[in-house]
């Protein structure tokens, strides 16, 4: 059983896949960082395949392969965009 650093098991179960909106940003790479850090696994959203491929380039390097994913989503705004995302 995996805990945290106070004792306690953690609230979300390690491997969970967790999702970050804006991962090839300042704020959500570091969060994804931390994420990965903590043993989660992490499938990120990006606004075009560039940035995609930093974000693969940069966390494929330090974690290990199918710990990171990207999602390109080009419009945040368009009804279901995030239904793929999230499966």
């Amino acid at each position: 059983m995996a805990y945290d650093f106070a004792g306690r098991r953690p609230a979300i179960p390690l491997n969970s896949l967790m999702i970050v909106t804006g991962i090839s940003g300042y704020i959500g790479s570091y969060v994804a960082d931390q994420l990965l850090l903590s043993g989660h696994r992490v499938r990120g959203t990006v606004r075009t395949p560039e940035k995609g491929q930093w974000v693969r380039d940069s966390f494929g390097t330090k974690y290990d392969a199918g710990k990171s994913e990207t999602a390109i989503i080009s419009d945040m705004a368009s009804p279901g965009t995030f239904d793929e995302v999230c499966k």
